[in-house]
């Protein structure tokens, strides 16, 4: 009998995503991060899954961006980037970029800062606490590059271009219902859906 997860318990998600992965590839599923720690082919699923995570959540989205984030320096000037940012830019078009994890001033060649500089942040977040549709999308996307890499064989996929597709598109949705985005109005309009520039 294959593992059936509790869908009100958000601290199991992950281990859900990790097997739909295994599915696809005719694994037999995991049913604690216990087995996890022992079983290869599902730890090749979770870093499959986090590096598909990583690379989706840097488009920026509305609930993993904020702007004029303030980033104060501690008592010796230096501003140090949390590790998990995914993109970082100067909300005020100063030229601050992200250089070994704290901010440098390109212009004044220095890391050093005497004030908080508001930033337009990107971030990276926990699978668990993300919603469905994102997780939904993560997890179709991640099984697609999952199956490419074990199997290679693209006859025998269990997800389609077209359910990654899908997925995408409840995603964006989603994004729209949150977001309130309006060409006309909303001046992050360009950036969430530009990415960060």
């Amino acid at each position: 009998m294959g593992y059936i997860v509790d869908e009100n318990d958000s601290s199991k998600l992950l281990l859900s995503a990790i097997n739909t992965l295994l599915q696809t590839i005719n694994e037999l599923p995991i049913e604690t991060t216990d087995d996890l720690a022992n079983a290869t082919t599902a730890q090749l699923a979770e870093m499959t899954i986090n590096e598909v995570k990583r690379e989706v959540l840097s488009q920026g989205w509305h609930f993993n961006s904020d702007f004029s984030y303030p980033f104060p320096p501690d008592v010796n000037g230096i501003i140090s980037i949390p590790p998990n940012v995914l993109d970082i830019v100067a909300s005020d078009d100063k030229n601050y970029i992200m250089r070994d994890w704290r901010l440098y001033d390109k212009d004044n060649f220095t890391f050093n800062f005497t004030e908080a500089i508001p930033c337009d942040v990107i971030w990276n977040m926990d699978f668990n606490s993300l919603t469905h549709p994102i997780r939904h999308y993560i997890t179709i996307k991640s099984a697609r590059v999952f199956q490419a890499r074990t199997i290679g064989d693209q006859v025998a996929y269990a997800y389609t271009i077209k359910d990654e597709e899908d997925a995408y598109l409840a995603a964006k949705f989603s994004e729209g219902r949150t977001g309130r985005y309006n060409m006309l109005e909303s001046e992050q309009f360009g950036i969430i859906y530009g990415g960060i520039r």
